[in-house]
């Protein structure tokens, strides 16, 4: 494997991990499109990476499609998987750990410039925000210009929507944010946002959220809501809206932004959850606000997300952090 150094010491170096695989370049590309996974790659749906694999290649059985995986932790764990399972041509794995210097940052982008898709593993996406305004993330979003996939999962995920919670404050106070404290006080130190990370069309007003059903999420996602709108983030959004996605289900966006929610064993699929009215907050108070959500639950169901349309109907639930139970109604069973 190859570490760029770049004036960083040995810890902090970029390792590249050797291909596996043998790149092959792409004539054609068929996307763009997005994989979006609620949990970690290895639970999630086979049939994910199939789909990648015809939006790079188009419907040729031959192994095609190069794709570069981006983590802060951990290994090339994925490449194997990703190989077997998806038909690519390659799979590549760069490891950039949070310590890395911005040239060295920078210095992965060629090998993103190569890549037919880029994956952001799992992790704590306070370490993939902090890439904001590199090379490497301008190289990204040239991917997805070019026809290519982008995605991740779980904290790769986080990192897609037009804002992203970003655990940057959470992490300075060594907090993590859970239902209970978001909807006791959507005002906490502990919550804290990106914008302009990237500005995929089908999650414009959107943020994403990850094992969304299994870790209880809906309480948390909506107190996020209830702050974009409080802070004026996306301050021309009519509308905002979340894409929960539960662990073991993945959602894949075609490039007319129509969504195919795909579901490993176990997987409820994916939740779209629109607020519309700004909330009255006050530090130290409990949320108590009413969302609209829309549950796409079986495998192969599909749903226009980049106009936010589904078949399914939509519901109310209101999130009152000062009452047991905190849900009007189950918002994960409707």
């Amino acid at each position: 494997m190859l570490s760029l150094l770049l004036g960083a010491s040995l810890t902090c170096s970029v390792t590249v991990f050797p291909r596996y695989g043998n790149y092959a370049e792409t004539t054609r590309l068929h996307g763009p499109g997005l994989l979006l996974d609620g949990g970690g790659a290895l639970e999630a749906p086979v049939e994910s990476l199939r789909w990648m694999h015809r939006r790079l290649v188009g419907n040729s059985v031959a192994r095609g499609g190069n794709v570069v995986v981006l983590r802060a932790s951990d290994r090339d764990i994925y490449d194997r998987p990703f190989y077997r399972d998806g038909n690519f041509a390659s799979v590549q794995t760069i490891l950039i750990p949070p310590c890395a210097s911005r040239d060295a940052v920078d210095a992965v982008a060629p090998f993103v410039d190569r890549a037919d898709a880029v994956y952001f593993a799992g992790g704590d996406q306070a370490h993939y925000v902090a890439w904001k305004g590199s090379a490497l993330m301008a190289a990204v979003r040239n991917v997805y210009a070019r026809g290519g996939v982008v995605g991740g999962g779980s904290a790769g995920l986080a990192i897609q929507g037009a804002v992203v919670y970003d655990s940057v404050a959470g992490d300075r106070l060594n907090l993590d944010t859970h239902t209970a404290d978001a909807v006791a006080n959507p005002l906490e130190a502990r919550i804290s946002f990106t914008t302009g990370l990237f500005a995929w069309p089908a999650l414009a007003d959107t943020i994403t959220d990850t094992h969304f059903v299994v870790r209880d999420r809906f309480g948390r996602t909506v107190a996020f809501l209830a702050r974009i709108l409080r802070d004026r983030l996306l301050p021309n959004a009519r509308a905002v809206y979340a894409l929960g996605v539960d662990q073991a289900s993945a959602v894949v966006v075609d490039p007319d932004g129509l969504a195919t929610v795909l579901n490993a064993p176990g997987g409820r699929g994916a939740y779209l959850v629109r607020a519309d009215e700004t909330p009255r907050l006050a530090a130290g108070q409990a949320l108590r606000y009413t969302v609209m959500v829309a549950h796409v639950r079986g495998s192969g169901a599909r749903f226009d997300l980049l106009h936010k349309r589904t078949g399914e109907p939509w519901y109310p639930v209101t999130v009152d952090g000062a009452q047991s139970p905190l849900y009007s109604r189950d918002p994960y069973a409707p």
